[in-house]
């Protein structure tokens, strides 16, 4: 399966005559280096390079998605669309995903992650380029669906070239890619709270891109990031799996145990967390506290920072118990987002609401996706994660449904219930079994 660095290997060495020497520099003697040094020279700079790549890949994508999630409930709300309209949308989005995420942990078994990341990538662009070209609900649940689709195939595909490059540095990697994916998402949201306002040109003109200028500018950047990863990386670090190509193994329930128990308390989390983080998270802070939206924009960049900074560092830290660390993390979560929903007053609210990244997400992402990869079947490995997150996410159907009703009776009603569930998801982690 990653066969692609003994080529690496043997390119290096049929590119290097065989007679070749050079100076060390502390005794000025000559000699022969050892093949495997420079075999293992160029892994390292290819390792280098793939990583590079995918830190700037994450920079575009998490500005462009930054200015898109922050835009489009704003967007729906000025085509005038209901609560329960909203949660419509995002909730057949997430069901149509399904089917969509599972066949891209074979696509990428069969063709390699680096072109189901493509895929991904063209989708997140497509779908944010058309979205202010029509206001009608269909349209715009279709279009949700592609970008949302895009999404989430990124999600299934970074994680394995990353995996592949070097699986003990993975939680490092993974976290520093993720950290700065969120660290520039709160870079997109601040600017799409710039840009929906206005920028003062010369202190005469205004240059308002408003919200459907917004999104297109979200598209731009997905499109860079497409065509950064096309250029960069042209080669697939792992092999087509013979055994994923089979029509039934989608629908096999074959997973690892520690898979299933993940599976079971994220379909809970992610039910709960889609609550609160739907087209209500931006909308809850606006129509509570009358606050406009660059005020709100302002809370959101930093919810970015909260969970960006953490995961840049915790990655690297070797918890002795990552069960316990994970479970509490989780715990913590929903507890500190159903009091942002029960403070009164904005900042103090805010305040509160924007501790449940910084202690929660922000260090058990790493955790959690170190032990997929783990568990997941050298032979399988897109369609085991694909599985795994996809029967998770079905629970993002139900939540923004939930959040549509439970807004209409009070406003603060989402954030409690959200929390509520997560609490639940983290006592079903409490199942794992890890050596």
């Amino acid at each position: 399966m990653y066969s692609n660095a003994i080529r690496i290997d043997e390119l290096a060495s049929a590119s290097a005559p065989a007679n070749s020497s050079t100076r060390f520099p502390a005794s000025g003697k000559s000699g022969v280096v050892p093949i495997h040094c420079r075999r293992s020279v160029g892994i390292e700079e290819q390792k280098h390079r793939t990583v590079t790549i995918l830190l700037g890949v994450s920079v575009l994508y998490g500005a462009g998605a930054g200015l898109y999630e922050f835009v489009l409930p704003y967007y729906l709300q000025e085509r005038r669309l209901s609560f329960q309209s909203m949660g419509i949308i995002f909730a057949l989005s997430t069901a149509a995903m399904f089917i969509v995420r599972l066949a891209s942990g074979r696509l990428s078994d069969q063709w390699g992650a680096r072109f189901v990341y493509l895929l991904a990538l063209a989708g997140s662009a497509l779908g944010s380029l058309l979205t202010p070209l029509t206001g009608h609900l269909a349209s715009l649940t279709a279009l949700k669906t592609v970008r949302d689709v895009g999404g989430l195939m990124r999600d299934t595909a970074h994680p394995i070239l990353l995996f592949a490059e070097d699986r003990a540095r993975f939680r490092d990697f993974i976290g520093r890619t993720r950290g700065v994916e969120f660290l520039f998402q709160a870079g997109g949201t601040f600017l799409a709270g710039v840009t929906m306002g206005g920028i003062a040109l010369g202190g005469v003109q205004r240059l308002a891109l408003g919200n459907g200028g917004s999104l297109l500018l979200a598209a731009l950047l997905f499109v860079t990031a497409g065509i950064l990863l096309a250029v960069g990386i042209r080669r697939r670090p792992e092999n087509a799996s013979e055994s994923s190509a089979g029509s039934g193994s989608l629908w096999r329930w074959d997973l690892a145990p520690n898979l299933k128990v993940i599976m079971a308390s994220s379909f809970i989390f992610s039910t709960g967390l889609s609550i609160s983080h739907c087209f209500i998270m931006p909308l809850f802070f606006s129509q509570k506290f009358g606050v406009s939206p660059q005020a709100v924009a302002a809370v959101m960049v930093v919810h970015r920072f909260t969970i960006a900074v953490p995961m840049l560092f915790a990655a690297r830290i070797p918890f002795r118990n990552p069960k316990r660390v994970y479970i509490l993390t989780v715990a913590a979560e929903g507890v500190t987002i159903s009091l942002g929903g029960l403070i009164p007053g904005f900042i103090p609210a805010a305040a509160v609401w924007l501790l449940h990244d910084l202690i929660g997400a922000g260090i058990w992402i790493p955790i959690q996706s170190e032990i997929i990869q783990q568990h997941c079947r050298e032979d399988s490995r897109g369609l085991d994660l694909s599985k795994t997150l996809a029967f998770s996410a079905l629970g993002g159907a139900i939540g923004p449904i939930l959040a549509g009703w439970l807004a209409d009776w009070s406003i603060s009603a989402p954030f409690v219930v959200s929390g509520l569930l997560l609490l639940v998801a983290a006592a079903v982690l409490c199942k794992l079994d890890l050596k």
